[in-house]
Order: structure tokens, then C-alpha cells, then sequence
């Protein structure tokens, strides 16, 4: 398995090719949602749409799910923000925050956790 290419006390990052995107563990929060934000910019030269796997990830503040938003906003056309999660927590904040909007980029996929 290839090294994160960040790592902290709480969150690890993988950057991924097929699809095109991250693959994150841990914790999310206002320590490490800059890093987030900074490996997410680092794929705008992406030529389809960017995944972020977030089924290793087992807490994510309202801050970093805005910085997901965010960035899902800065797409160009015809590209999208595609997040897998095994939680329907991140569909009920996006819910609790507006952000289930139909013009926004940003595509949600839970998957039901194996255990």
C-alpha cells in the first residue's frame, strides 16, 4: 500500500488515480481542513470528475464539509465532486446546511458499511 501523502495526529491522505481523487481516513477537522482543501486544489488539473472517498473517515465537522462544498463550486462545467461515504450523516449535514441544491456539483454515494 502506498505511503499518505499527508498524514497528522488525526487524518490521512492518499491521492488516487483511478478514479481521479483522495482517499482520506480519520478525523476531519479545523486542524487539518487547510491540508484538505490544498490536496483538493492540487486536482484541478483533473480532466473528469474528482472522487473523495470518506469511508475511513469517522468524524467530519461542519467547517471541512464546507470546504468540500467549496470546492465542489470551483469545478468547471461538466465536472463534479463525487464523495463516497458509508454514513448517511453526510447527506443529513448537507441536508441541515442547504447544500443538497440541484445546481451544485457535487454528487453523494453511501455505501452500506461491511460490518
Amino acid at each position: 500500500m502506498r505511503l499518505p501523502t499527508y498524514a497528522d495526529a488525526l487524518l490521512r491522505i492518499w491521492h488516487t488515480d483511478d478514479p481521479p481523487g483522495l482517499r482520506l481516513s480519520g478525523q476531519i477537522d479545523l486542524t487539518n481542513q487547510t491540508a484538505l482543501m490544498g490536496h483538493l486544489l492540487a486536482l484541478n488539473g483533473a480532466p473528469a470528475d474528482v472522487t473523495v472517498d470518506l469511508r475511513e473517515v469517522t468524524f467530519l465537522n461542519f467547517a471541512a464539509l464546507h470546504a468540500l462544498v467549496s470546492y465542489a463550486e470551483l469545478l468547471g462545467p461538466g465536472r463534479r465532486l463525487v464523495l463516497h461515504t458509508r454514513t448517511p450523516v453526510v447527506g443529513q449535514m448537507l441536508l441541515a446546511c442547504g447544500w443538497d441544491r440541484p445546481e451544485l456539483p457535487l454528487t453523494l454515494l453511501e455505501e452500506a458499511s461491511d460490518e
